[in-house]
């Protein structure tokens, strides 16, 4: 078989020489009894392969379960079929044939990336058993969509002396691996097993006998629910990769893995707990534990034992707390998308940390000033640099001594750095995988081990360790960065700032409180409309006042340390608390301005027809409308549109999917549509005042007045919208036009200017607001002759209280009389009255 497998492949197919008629008797029947003795030794299963290796096998090198090769003949296999691969490379050439029912095909081939290995691929429902008569010397073996209900223990020992990989795909009732069912297999390098979901655990000895060439083990996307016993594996070669993504592993007990891998995969599993230990002896270069959505807890010394890690990967995960023992060689730290993390440990818990890739901005903080993160873990740290330093000052310590302490000496956890000019001798050296199989996914990154640091027995004691002995702050690459939104010391970042917000808190708040406390305790004369929207406007205002104090009140407690607050502030109540606050009162004021400014424009506009006022019942329900407007808005990002977490000011200023940019963006233009219908119905008053009022001066300071306070609300309006509407749609298109110091300085002192101000322009600076002021402390005994003088002064006009009387609009219906009239008793109400604007 040796010889006749050696030939050109076209030679290896029998030819009746020239004028040969017919084969002989005896020769047919040799050749028909061959035959049943082979069906009867291999049973249904029994395939031929008869074709030699030394040039590319023919895409129609196939055979199923009733013949041999060439069944399905291709004589001009197209040079762009692919195969159906294993996370090899796609250049691979396959064959698409169509299955006969209940049936199953092997199909072998050139692997293209490696010209003399051969790759054979056997796939069908009716394939219960591996093949045992492909007698191509193989190198890789794909058992895929099969109905192999249990790998045997001799299923590959056929193909021992030359299988490379091994895999099983889509094997969806493989449920058991039998013990040595690996073994006496010499060169073997890559295991893949994916999508066999009955496969739910692997016996103590499935890789008993295991060969010490193999390289990476993947069992991926099946039904594992316990990590296997590793314990086979060679003690003394280290892996490229052990896979075990996206299986059901639960837990991970004490001491249950020890292995010798660049990369250990436990990703995307149920794991809700490692134990103690978990990891004790292992040599694994990275770790990824990342997508296990139910990792709350690990035990405090989870990775006690373990050698050599440089990355660990724990994003998207439910962790409270990390724990640190064990990881003082770490070089890369991934926790993303981890937002339950509350703490992280101290920086000098990781002697060589380099890069930290984490969730929140305040945890990078913690690595910047660790003083202040960990006062007691620093506060030991300096004690042992100070220890070592009159430890070299000794002059009672001999060179000689102070060298034979260098040499025994390992660089405790805690140990100050050493300020060497010379940087040579703290260089890595990685050590590289000559190999890397075409089974496992190339979008991987494998880690790597480091040779272990020493310092140089050469150097000089005095100068490397007392002359130059320094602490340096660690440096280290940390995402996200913090900013002005998510600051490490200070919320408000200024002084100023800080000193502005708690002028504004101060007059929002008392404003506001004046404002309701009067209104509601004087009984209207008149209609209660303006009073009424009055009340909500005020209500507004004092809520958004009381979102600054709450700012304001978090940065006094965390004056210079915010980030140790950050979590219990941005992620407790208190944040969401003041989201909500500041949502829903911005829209609930915009909305009652709106309302109130609409009113005042019928009133005056429309000052001859008393049936175009708006009443209290439509005013009311025109208010319940604009609550539940506001309570909606301000509700989504608690259920996940947008989120008030994201900051530090607690704006929901998150913009992760399409859901939260069009939410921001609906608040953009919904206060651009307000500020639109303000700005024209103020334009309209002013212009319904006439000529002759808008240009008077001296002659005419109530309607001035009035025109001036037209102007200022306005405005205030414009100043405190606009700017942050125009920067916020920038920002959204992608183009940031400022950065975050000014955006915040926008947010936190603009955007509340209006609470502020509202309350005094609307309300108290009015002659109607000093009356009802006046009244209400004449009935407590107070100001008594003031109450009196105001009610004389404003009893004999009969007017519409808390509405501007301008100048009614001429109509073209109208006589000259009429307007004269209309004109003159208009100008009295404004000499006379002084009402709110």
């Amino acid at each position: 078989m040796e010889k006749h497998t050696s030939q050109h492949p076209r030679e290896s197919l029998w030819r009746p020489k020239r004028g040969l008629k017919c084969l002989t008797f005896e020769f047919q029947f040799r050749l028909l009894l061959h035959h049943l003795l082979l069906s009867s030794l291999c049973g249904p299963h029994c395939v031929y392969a008869t074709s030699a290796v030394g040039e590319a096998l023919s895409a129609s090198n196939c055979h199923d379960i009733h013949h041999g090769f060439d069944v399905y003949p291709n004589p001009n296999p197209s040079p762009n079929l692919t195969a159906v691969t294993l996370g090899q490379s796609t250049d691979t050439p396959s064959v698409t044939l169509t299955l006969p029912p209940s049936g199953w095909k092997c199909c072998c081939w050139n692997a293209s990336n490696q010209a003399e290995e051969v790759e054979c691929r056997c796939e069908g429902d009716g394939l219960n058993r591996v093949p045992q008569t492909l007698k191509l010397p193989i190198q890789r073996l794909t058992i895929a969509s099969a109905g192999l209900p249990r790998l045997r223990y001799t299923g590959l020992k056929v193909y021992g002396p030359t299988l490379l990989d091994v895999a099983f795909t889509d094997c969806l009732q493989l449920e058991l691996i039998q013990d040595g069912a690996f073994a006496n297999l010499t060169l073997l390098r890559t295991i893949y097993i994916t999508n066999a979901p009955k496969l739910t655990f692997l016996s103590k000895d499935v890789f008993f006998g295991i060969s010490g060439t193999v390289e990476i083990i993947r069992i991926i996307n099946s039904g594992l629910t316990r990590v296997p016993d590793l314990s086979h594996l060679p003690p003394h070669n280290i892996l490229q990769m052990i896979d075990l993504d996206n299986n059901q592993i639960t837990r991970i007990d004490t001491k249950s893995i020890k292995v010798k891998t660049a990369q250990l995969i436990l990703a995307n599993n149920d794991i809700s707990y490692v134990d103690d230990s978990a990891f004790f002896g292992s040599k694994i270069a990275k770790l990824s534990l990342n997508d296990n959505l139910r990792l709350e807890h690990m035990h405090p010394n989870a990775f006690d034992g373990i050698i050599d890690i440089t990355e660990l990967d724990l994003s998207s995960t439910s962790l409270v707390a990390m724990p640190s023992v064990g990881l003082q060689n770490i070089e890369a730290l991934y926790i993303q998308n981890t937002h339950t993390l509350k703490t992280i440990p101290s920086i000098y818990n990781f002697r060589n940390l380099q890069r930290a890739y984490l969730t929140h901005s305040f945890h990078c903080c913690a690595f910047q000033f660790p003083s202040r993160h960990d006062p007691q873990r620093h506060a030991q740290r300096m004690l042992e640099i100070e220890k070592w330093r009159k430890q070299c000052k000794s002059e009672s310590v001999s060179r000689k001594e102070r060298s034979n302490l260098d040499n025994a000496y390992t660089m405790p956890e805690d140990f100050g750095t050493f300020d060497s000019t010379d940087e040579s001798s703290t260089d890595l050296v990685p050590i590289t995988f000559a190999s890397f199989d075409y089974m496992a996914d190339d979008t991987l990154n494998k880690g790597t081990f480091h040779e272990k640091i020493t310092l140089n027995p050469e150097d000089d004691m005095s100068a490397e360790l007392c002359g130059n002995f320094t602490f340096r702050k660690p440096n280290i690459e940390c995402y996200p960065m913090p900013n002005d939104l998510n600051p490490c010391e200070d919320v408000m970042g200024y002084q100023w700032l800080r000193i502005s917000v708690w002028i504004v808190v101060a007059l929002a708040v008392v404003g506001n409180v004046a404002v309701l406390t009067v209104i509601l305790s004087i009984r209207p004369e008149s209609t209660p409309v303006p009073r009424f929207l009055m009340c909500h406007l005020a209500f507004a205002d004092l809520c958004l006042g009381v979102y600054l104090l709450l700012v304001a009140s978090i940065d006094a407690h965390s004056m210079g340390e915010y980030f140790n607050y950050a979590y219990d502030w941005q992620y407790g109540l208190g944040c969401k608390a003041a989201g909500f606050l500041t949502v829903f009162a911005s829209h609930l004021s915009v909305f009652t301005l709106t309302v109130i400014t609409i009113e005042r424009w019928l009133a005056i506009t429309q000052a001859m027809y008393l049936n175009h006022r708006i009443k209290l019942r439509p005013a009311a329900l025109i208010m319940l409308g604009g609550w539940i407007y506001s309570m909606f808005m301000s509700s989504l990002p608690l259920f996940g549109i947008s989120n008030y977490s994201s900051t530090s000011i607690c704006l929901p200023m998150e913009n992760r999917d399409v859901y939260d940019t069009v939410y921001l963006i609906a608040i953009m233009v919904c206060n651009g549509v307000a500020f639109s219908i303000i700005a024209v119905c103020y334009a309209q008053i002013y212009l319904s005042l006439g000529r002759e009022t808008r240009q008077a001066h001296h002659n005419s300071p109530g309607e001035l007045s009035v025109a001036k306070k037209m102007a200022l609300l306005v405005f205030t309006n414009f100043a405190c919208w606009s700017p942050i509407a125009f920067f916020g749609l920038t920002a959204l298109a992608g183009y940031p036009l400022i950065n975050v110091t000014k955006s915040k300085i926008l947010l936190v002192f603009f955007y509340p200017l209006n609470s502020c101000a509202d309350p005094y322009l609307y309300a108290i600076l009015t002659s109607q607001y000093r009356q009802d002021l006046f009244t209400l402390l004449s009935k407590l005994g107070l100001c008594r002759q003031s109450a009196l003088k105001y009610k004389d002064s404003l009893s004999g006009h009969a007017t519409t209280r808390f509405t501007i009387h301008g100048s009614i609009q001429r109509h073209s219906s109208l006589t000259c009389k009429m307007q004269t009239v209309i004109g003159t008793e208009t100008q009295k109400m404004l000499k006379k009255s002084e009402e709110y604007v």
